[in-house]
């Protein structure tokens, strides 16, 4: 299989949507077209933008999406969302797809990718094997407020 990188844009969210609502429904999820095109326009809409799609061919294999958030001292970029589709899993996609992440945006000047992930070890192990460590600085928290 031939894999080619491709910047993201609004143009795309459709195909990226509806690979969404079928790779998250499959895993339990209760995603509408309505929800999934609101949750990934609020990324692509997001100042400082930046995603990335895998394509075998022309079908989309995975991608990964976030933004650039600037400090008095680093820009960073966030990574909000990668996901491969199943039928591309394992086979080393998802690390290709943040190698390639990480290589443009150290390029587009960011000195340090952040990203919060689940607390499934699987999920931890990926990231880790990437170089990725849990942060020394920030700790998520949350309030309900329903």
């Amino acid at each position: 299989m031939k894999y080619k990188f491709k910047d993201l844009a609004l143009g795309d969210l459709d195909v990226l949507i509806n690979n969404y609502i079928i790779y998250y429904n499959d895993e339990g999820g209760k995603w509408t077209y309505d929800l999934a095109k609101k949750r990934l326009e609020q990324i692509f809409l997001t100042p400082y933008f930046y995603g990335i799609g895998l394509y075998n061919e022309s079908e989309l294999a995975g991608f990964a999406v976030g933004w650039f958030k600037q400090f008095d001292d680093i820009q960073l970029f966030y990574m909000e969302e990668i996901l491969v589709f199943k039928e591309f899993q394992n086979k080393g996609l998802g690390t290709k797809i943040v190698q390639e992440l990480e290589s443009i945006v150290k390029e587009k000047g960011a000195q340090k990718i952040d990203l919060s992930t689940t607390y499934e070890d699987e999920h931890q192990r990926f990231y880790s094997r990437l170089g990725f460590k849990k942060s020394d600085f920030l700790i998520p928290m949350y309030k309900k407020i329903w």
